[in-house]
């Protein structure tokens, strides 16, 4: 019994000292990382952005697409032409399915008090929980010929545009006569 203590105990030490090893390594890897990238800083600097115009651009793509009028026209991708199905008019661009209204998680302080906080999943209001859904699916708000609008579950790839595309790059039996 005395000898399985010892082998225990030296046992544990090993692994602790493996443990304490690989934080250090760890730590000296951060710490090179960091000043890696210090030197980077120094030796060439951050870019010197004046004119900001990526963010003006993506602005105005928010801008233009909170518009409840927006008439867009959509596709479906055929998978073995490679060509566009023109599948007709849509309101707005589409929105993810993944999409959602409220944050995936919250922080929330642990019973019983003291500085330990949870990160806790947050249900959709129609209590379903979004943060896991893994897809490509988009919701398009379809529109018919007498103007109704339906939303519409898509999983293939698609295009959605304000302008129609090239009549060249899409299916010739998808096109309408007054496209």
């Amino acid at each position: 019994m005395k000898k399985f203590k010892i082998v225990a105990i030296a046992l544990c030490a090993v692994l602790m000292t493996g443990i304490l090893a690989g934080c250090m390594y760890d730590s000296e890897e951060t710490q090179y990382t960091n000043e890696l990238k210090d030197q980077i800083q120094d030796s060439i600097g951050f870019p010197n952005i004046t004119n900001f115009f990526e963010y003006s651009q993506l602005k105005e793509i928010y801008e233009m697409r909170d518009n409840p009028n927006l008439i867009c026209y959509w596709y479906t991708k055929n998978e073995y032409t490679g060509k566009w199905i023109y599948q007709g008019t849509c309101i707005g661009y589409g929105i993810p399915y993944g999409a959602a209204i409220t944050a995936p998680e919250s922080s929330q302080e642990a019973r019983g008090g003291g500085s330990y906080w949870n990160i806790v999943p947050l249900a959709e209001p129609n209590g379903l929980y979004t943060e896991s859904v893994v897809t490509t699916a988009t919701w398009i708000l379809t529109t018919n010929d007498s103007g109704e609008i339906a939303p519409t579950y898509v999983e293939s790839e698609i295009s959605v545009s304000q302008t129609k595309m090239d009549a060249r790059l899409c299916e010739n039996w998808s096109i309408p006569d007054n496209y």
